[in-house]
């Protein structure tokens, strides 16, 4: 098995001290760059924050597993920290179980656009407001003048979503997340809905879609969200859950 490195800029020491490491464990990685095709990996080792690996699943559609150390701020998608990796890397290289967490998927322009966190659909007119209707299954649930509107997943809903008053939702239940952001409309609450809902959003002016803070797509018609037949996939930890309610009391 051959697996690849991927580092933030400021992480490049671990990066190699990681890959001397796997090697002498009799496992075979490689220190490689962004535009490198990851697809042909059996597994990625990604050295940084949430952003991070981010940026690694939108250049992945077919994901190998990630094993994540966190070097950033908040690391709530990661596996471990620095100092411990060791003995929780070669644990995961050895058991080589994997866990698959659902991602969004929309066509924008003709093209499917993945999201592991969520789509923000935003006003592409900074301090306006946008008309937003929500569909879910081609029910109208509601219209509402708003700065835009999240689909999340579960994962996603510590993210974004958390920060515009979305509920936290257990990673492994199978749901969608829809939450407003900033809308002008006193009693408006998120809806958390079934993985295999439909969600159509239509608006009265051009937004932007911001696939996990990573992609940026200006739009002007009707959008539809679904669940992605592409799921991201992480090593599995059977302390998951656990670190990421660590995570979350030292940020809120």
């Amino acid at each position: 098995m051959k697996g690849a490195i991927v580092y933030k800029p400021d992480s490049k020491d671990l990066a190699e001290e990681v890959r001397e490491f796997v090697n002498a464990n009799g496992f075979h990685a490689e220190v490689v760059s962004k535009s490198k095709d990851l697809e042909q990996y059996d597994y990625i080792i990604v050295i940084g924050g949430d952003g991070t690996i981010l940026r690694v699943l939108q250049s992945v559609k077919n994901c190998p597993p990630i094993f994540a150390i966190n070097t950033g701020r908040v690391g709530l998608l990661t596996h471990c920290e620095p100092y411990e990796y060791k003995d929780v890397l070669i644990k995961a290289l050895n058991s080589f179980e994997v866990e698959e967490f659902m991602r969004l998927s929309c066509v924008v322009d003709g093209n499917e656009v993945l999201a592991l966190n969520e789509f923000a659909v935003l006003c592409s007119v900074p301090a306006k407001l946008v008309e937003m209707t929500v569909y879910v299954d081609d029910v109208k649930v509601e219209s509402l003048r708003c700065d835009g509107m999240l689909v999340s997943t579960p994962i996603g809903s510590t993210a974004y979503a958390l920060s515009t008053g979305g509920p936290i939702i257990d990673p492994y239940l199978n749901s969608i997340l829809i939450v407003p952001v900033a809308p002008f409309k006193l009693g408006w609450k998120p809806w958390v809905v079934k993985d295999d809902r439909v969600i159509r959003l239509e608006f009265d002016r051009s937004v932007f879609i911001v696939a996990d803070g990573q992609k940026r797509f200006k739009h002007e018609q009707s959008v539809e969200i679904t669940k992605s037949n592409h799921p991201a996939r992480f090593f599995k930890i059977s302390h998951r859950l656990k670190r990421t309610v660590e995570k979350l009391r030292n940020i809120c």
